[in-house]
């Protein structure tokens, strides 16, 4: 197939992409009378909270122990054990109170929702895992799940108002008396507690207060914004689509035999960094989800040979299947990067996202000048404050005023170039053109942990390969 051809295709294939997404938008907007999209039920909201009011996980493992081992290994569960969070979270208030900045339960308020609700800690300068162990059960176990279990509405998007030092805005919409909600519709008479249907529990604005962040109105993770218009929404596939998949089996032990129970693993990129976690059943959630969330294609296929008198140039096209960005979220701190490497008769002669001796890219934290991998490509933003300082070194995300997205597009895709200097001769009888390139995620660049003291969990950070695709020609 000639480049023009593919060139050709591809563009089909956006236009038909765009042409399905309006149409189902459209029929999504006809068909509000679906129910999709009108008001819940009027339901009570509490408005202040004891610690009482809310049962630990473990109080729903008896009944529940397959959602109880799920969400245990989940990072809902791990959201008040991460090591990076506690020094991320002290440093952003040390550093903000040294300027009488008073972020409150800002970093608290969706790791641990129980914890801002109840006014729990005072003292977030110094708030330790050690001092976390000794709070009650309920505030340790993080985004557990009386949290979300006891929502009656739908919340609203979190936005920050940093010039009223406005930082705890986060929107639970709560009523604790005894009643757990869920997709089910008929849910089965029990001792413990009362059961209830609850029309929002399958659609993603139910999870937009945590993953919908605004500063100032200005973007800065916002998962729930960038699903939103798409062809996924008018499709009807929501965060829990594909986060909280359904399957077969029994909600409560001695109950009956359903078809739409939905996982608790709640899988993204991250995973624990803790020495003794196990991550039961999680990793391979993650694995399947990101399992084609992404392609690497070549735009212009090699001839067949080639002639060593000048550079080859090589267009990569990376393409995002996901339903939000991707990455998303806290897309700041992740890496997602291609690896290039060619080859002549196996001898490497040009090498892009490769790691260094600590397990570094060398983007422009590790290498500003760009030196030594001057073509490096890595998909992900980058934070300015007021000063004009970036990069998450310098930028906390309550301090930014402005971000550049490299991030992967939804529905979208983004093209890049590799110029790869070719040998000026070969071997006798030809050589061996050897081109591949893989698509590299993680949660954390290595060079953040070493910064605030997390060295030994460095080597305990997984590296996610996306997608590879490869090609050869012969030099002549």
């Amino acid at each position: 197939m000639t480049a023009q051809q593919i060139q050709c295709q591809l563009g089909w294939q956006s236009f038909n992409r765009l042409i399905i997404s309006v149409m189902f938008f459209i029929i999504a907007m006809s068909c509000d009378d679906l129910g999709k999209k009108q008001p819940l039920a009027e339901r009570p909201i509490q408005t202040t909270f004891k610690v009482e009011d809310f049962n630990s996980a473990t109080d729903c493992q008896n009944c529940h122990p397959n959602h109880y081992e799920e969400w245990s290994a989940s990072m809902h569960a791990y959201s008040t054990q991460d090591p990076v969070w506690f020094k991320l979270q002290q440093n952003a208030h040390n550093s903000h109170a040294a300027k009488g900045v008073e972020l409150g339960d800002f970093c608290v308020q969706c790791h641990s929702p129980i914890a801002a609700l109840t006014d729990a800690i005072t003292d977030h300068e110094n708030l330790t895992p050690e001092i976390m162990s000794s709070l009650p059960i309920q505030i340790q176990e993080g985004v557990t799940c009386d949290v979300c279990h006891s929502t009656t509405h739908l919340p609203e998007s979190t936005d920050i108002q940093t010039a009223e030092q406005n930082f705890e805005t986060a929107d639970f919409k709560l009523y604790m008396d005894g009643t757990r909600y869920s997709i089910i519709d008929d849910p089965q008479n029990n001792s413990f507690h009362e059961s209830e249907f609850h029309e929002g529990y399958d659609q993603s604005d139910f999870c937009r207060n945590c993953h919908n962040l605004t500063v100032n109105g200005m973007d800065a993770e916002v998962t729930n914004f960038e699903w939103e218009g798409t062809a996924f929404e008018a499709m009807g596939s929501e965060c829990q689509t594909c986060h909280m998949p359904t399957y077969e089996g029994y909600a409560a032990e001695g109950g009956p035999l359903r078809e739409n129970l939905h996982r608790h693993y709640f899988p993204g990129v991250g995973t624990s960094i803790i020495a003794e976690s196990e991550n039961n059943g999680l990793l391979p959630a993650i694995s399947e989800i990101l399992d084609g969330s992404a392609d690497v294609n070549i735009f212009e296929p090699l001839a067949d040979t080639l002639l060593s008198t000048e550079p080859l140039t090589i267009k990569l096209i990376i393409s995002n299947n996901a339903g939000h960005n991707f990455p998303s979220g806290v897309t700041f701190t992740r890496q997602l990067w291609l690896e290039v490497i060619a080859s002549i008769d196996g001898d490497t002669i040009f090498h892009s996202g490769h790691l260094n001796e600590n397990g570094d890219i060398y983007d422009f934290y590790t290498d500003p000048e760009k030196l030594v991998d001057p073509q490096l490509n890595v998909f992900n933003t980058v934070l300015y404050n007021e000063a004009g300082d970036s990069g998450i070194m310098n930028v906390s995300v309550e301090d930014m005023v402005w971000m550049n997205d490299y991030t992967l597009p939804v529905s979208g895709s983004r093209m890049v170039n590799y110029i790869i200097d070719l040998p000026t001769f070969a071997p006798e009888g030809g050589s061996t053109l050897e081109i591949s390139a893989r698509l590299r995620f993680r949660s954390f660049p290595p060079f953040l942990l070493r910064h605030i003291n997390l060295n030994e969990e460095v080597d305990r950070l997984l590296i996610w390969d996306i997608d590879e695709i490869s090609t050869s020609a012969v030099l002549e």
